[in-house]
């Protein structure tokens, strides 16, 4: 997934390259940032680092490589580690100045004019990978239970309408199956659409 593509040398910042799921409901998100993001702003990578770290929920941050983040979180939705990523960058970028060592300056890299706000990420997220040798159960039932994001809720609601319409066309069809299966795939759909749109209210 990229996030906040094009806003350095018409790149993303960085992107969300992999979600890792450890075991005990923890989760691993890899941050891999672009050269010019790591390097002449490495002071914002730096604070990246120290933002993410008093962030409820995140239990270690790692600085694996110069490019790459490792945040181990439990029960932080992938969505909202990128939208505090995105934020941080976003507000700091303008006024960061460049080590004159790298032979560049702002004006070189970021763009004119200046978005009136974030760019919004493009791809969709990492599907999350079980770690080998974990057990796989407890995790997935942990990732479905991550704080939701409007697009999920949305996909689950509108499978959820749209199987449950198929299965009316077939009920109603002369010689046709009973449309059970349809039905079940789609009540069960629009009560986890349902239940997230419901989360999304409370939190908000």
């Amino acid at each position: 997934m990229e996030r906040l593509p094009g806003l350095l040398c018409g790149e993303p910042v960085y992107w969300i390259e992999h979600v890792t799921a450890l075991g005990d409901g923890r989760m691993r998100t890899t941050l891999g940032f672009s050269d010019t993001a790591a390097h002449p702003y490495e002071g914002l990578v730096a604070g990246t680092i120290a933002l993410l770290e008093r962030v409820r929920g995140v239990e270690e941050v790692i600085h694996e490589d110069r490019e790459v983040v490792l945040v181990v979180t439990r029960g932080v939705a992938v969505e909202w580690i990128g939208e505090i990523v995105d934020r941080y960058w976003y507000e700091h970028l303008p006024t960061t100045p460049i080590d004159p060592a790298f032979g560049i300056t702002p004006a070189d890299v970021l763009p004119r004019p200046w978005p009136p706000k974030p760019p919004r990420p493009q791809g969709a997220a990492p599907v999350p990978e079980i770690e080998a040798g974990r057990p796989t159960l407890r995790d997935l039932r942990q990732v479905a239970v991550l704080p939701p994001s409007r697009r999920r809720m949305w996909t689950y609601l509108v499978c959820g309408a749209g199987a449950l319409i198929g299965a009316a066309v077939l009920a109603t069809t002369p010689g046709g199956s009973s449309g059970a299966l349809l039905l079940v795939i789609g009540t069960f759909n629009l009560v986890v659409g349902t239940r997230i749109a419901m989360r999304r209210r409370q939190a908000a």
